[in-house]
């Protein structure tokens, strides 16, 4: 009789371990964003970017926290940590237009990335310029997504609480992304 339950175990166990995971989700993401105002340069940069990847789907979606930017400008800094909680976080959605691009090994591909990005209560589409670069490191496998964009400062919302900020902010994130665990 205990040998029919350890086997039972072992099988759910086993079962259960063999599906792997489905998701991959970071919170420590690294974006820089880099603007004018009033004719200077300002980066801003933040290492909480939170991006989950659907293996299955290839749907990627992040969200930021404008309060998490590093600007290195005191006066914009009161600005962004003024804004309301709804206010100050943007969340993005995309579907990377590649199949099997984690399980085997591949040179690096590059694509036009359409995401659907939401800043407060705006929503709009934006092209990504994006690069998956593959890299086996020892036992792990893993993809370097790097994406570039320009996005419109009045459809984020920067235009209305930034006054002198140029048209376009410069966007630029990496990812490393891991093979998905099937153990």
């Amino acid at each position: 009789m205990k040998i029919k339950w350890f086997i039972l175990l072992l099988i759910a166990f086993n079962s259960s371990v063999v599906k792997g995971q489905t998701l991959y989700r970071t919170t420590e993401g690294h974006i820089v964003m880099v603007a004018e105002v009033d004719d200077e340069q300002v980066i801003a940069e933040s290492h909480q970017l939170l991006i989950q990847l659907d293996y299955d789907t290839k749907e990627i979606s992040g969200k930021l926290n404008l309060k998490s930017l590093d600007v290195g400008n005191g006066f914009l800094s009161e600005q962004i940590s003024q804004l309301a909680n709804d206010e100050s976080i943007i969340t993005f959605s995309g579907r990377i237009p590649v199949d099997n691009f984690i399980s085997q090994p591949h040179s690096p591909i590059s694509f036009n990335w359409p995401i659907k990005i939401i800043a407060g209560e705006r929503e709009f589409q934006v092209v990504m310029n994006a690069t998956l670069k593959h890299f086996n490191g020892g036992e792990s496998i893993a993809c370097l997504l790097s994406a570039t964009g320009d996005l419109s400062t009045k459809e984020v919302g920067l235009a209305s609480f930034i006054p002198g900020v140029s048209e376009v902010l410069k966007v630029q994130f990496t990812q490393v992304i891991l093979r998905k665990n099937t153990l």
